[in-house]
């Protein structure tokens, strides 16, 4: 058993996401509905740290451990997890009929894209290398580090923001960076005791190291972003980001089946190791969820998911979606924020074991379903959200339709109709995704270029 120097006791968690429901597989037993598409909209997998080991030092007089990959890259046990999460929607979609079995009838009704990073195109790669083994997987893509309108439409001037209607948001919600502090105190002081190693709650706390800036004493001012904007990078989150940023590498190093002593130094139980993931999500809350960022950030990928699936009721091209209409298998990789984001717009929400609420885990997607009713030939859509937990992806443990993902069923508020799958009729979701696009943030596909297959990626 995986154990840790230190147990913290976390409170029971009594939340039951208003979005999500368990379930322990996607399929929902004779429901007389037949799968027509499948668009899994996903976070790459398990990477290294994204910051520096130089720019560490700044925040703990310990060293973080090695990844053994660049900076931000997909590991090679986060390669090993997305094959095994791959195989796993194989099964699936054998099951449901979509897939045929053979690679190069599947591989033509498939669409792979990834935003312009090497973490998220070789998670679709690998992916799609468990979806279809032995095949050469064509992952579309503009290149590394070129801004692409759909996950980032302001860097790349699809959009344009105002940051202090955001800021301004942002503080009506949340009120202040002192009240978040406040509220959020048990996990700031957690963090804390990690990075300087001694009992959490130990009174007084020690002095901060010399040497060293602790993140979690900064301001969080949730003002507008003095640097160049971006998509999640609107707003000025101060210290929150720091801590965040600080304490990131800790569910990596979990996930990543790193020895005991190198996940967070030892210093946590895996209960606490979830408990200062509330951090982040309250981060990617901040920065991608509020109305306004939430309608200037996520509307262009709403609209590119929306057009998509509407080319599966219709049977007809539809200018802007991701591919042609005979893509019944849409894999879409990117990061946390942008399934945050598309989440958002329609104000869902999940609750998967071992994780916090709405957690986006390594390798975890948004999955929408284009179903067909048996009975009366109506077009439904069914919306879940899934992910390996942490042990999974720590023991890389092979996946089943016996054993699968981790997976809640999501209602879609004023649409999702009664029973297990949360079912909702096509024209009821389009009108609501729809009304929640903010159109003016929408790229107008005449001008739209998409990417081509990238033909290779660095793997170290």
């Amino acid at each position: 058993m995986f154990t840790f120097r230190r147990n913290y006791l976390v409170p029971s968690l009594l939340f039951l996401a208003a979005g999500g429901g368990l379930a322990s597989a996607q399929t929902i037993a004779n429901d007389n509905t037949i799968l027509k598409q499948i668009i899994i909209f996903g976070r790459h997998g398990v990477r290294a740290s994204t910051v520096s080991p130089a720019d560490y030092a700044q925040y703990s007089p310990r060293a973080y451990p090695d990844f053994g990959v660049s900076t931000g890259y997909l590991t090679v046990h986060g390669q090993q997890a997305e094959v095994l999460l791959g195989t796993y929607f194989r099964d699936y979609l054998l099951a449901e009929g979509l897939l045929t079995g053979d690679n190069a009838t599947d591989l033509a009704s498939s669409y792979f894209r990834a935003n312009s990073i090497q973490r998220s195109n070789l998670t679709a790669t690998m992916f799609g290398n468990g979806l279809f083994p032995g095949a050469t997987v064509p992952v579309h893509s503009y290149a590394l580090g070129q801004p692409d309108p759909v996950f980032d439409p302001i860097l790349a001037n699809v959009a344009i923001v105002n940051s202090t209607r955001a800021a301004n948001e942002a503080q009506n919600i949340y009120n202040s960076g002192t009240a978040l502090a406040s509220a959020y105190s048990a996990e700031f002081s957690l963090v804390r005791s990690v990075l300087y190693n001694y009992q959490n709650g130990a009174q007084p706390p020690p002095p901060t190291p010399s040497g060293v800036t602790d993140p979690t004493a900064q301001t969080i001012p949730l003002s507008a972003s003095a640097g160049p904007l971006y998509t999640g990078g609107v707003l000025d989150l101060g210290g929150l980001e720091d801590t965040v940023n600080a304490a990131d590498p800790f569910v990596m190093e979990y996930a990543a089946g790193m020895a005991p002593a190198d996940v967070a130094w030892g210093e946590l139980s895996v209960d606490a190791l979830s408990q200062q993931l509330r951090l982040a999500t309250l981060t990617l809350s901040i920065a991608m969820t509020a109305p306004y960022v939430d309608q200037v950030q996520s509307s262009n990928a709403a609209a590119h998911v929306l057009r998509s699936m509407k080319q599966a009721v219709i049977g007809e091209a539809v200018p802007g979606a991701f591919s042609s209409p005979a893509a019944k298998v849409l894999v879409v990789i990117s990061s946390d924020a942008y399934v945050e984001g598309l989440a958002g717009l329609l104000k869902m929400h999940w609750q998967l074991p071992g994780y916090q609420p709405d957690f986006c885990a390594p390798g975890g997607a948004l999955v929408f379903e284009v179903r067909q009713s048996m009975d009366t030939g109506e077009f439904l859509v069914r919306v879940y959200y899934t992910a390996q937990n942490l042990d999974q992806l720590r023991n890389l443990t092979p996946l089943t339709l016996e054993a699968p993902p981790e997976t809640a069923q999501l209602v879609v508020p004023g649409g999702s109709r009664p029973g297990a799958s949360f079912d909702v009729g096509f024209a009821t979701f389009q009108r609501l995704l729809t009304n929640a696009i903010g159109q003016q943030y929408v790229q107008d596909p005449s001008t739209e270029t998409p990417p081509p297959v990238l033909p290779s990626v660095p793997l170290q």
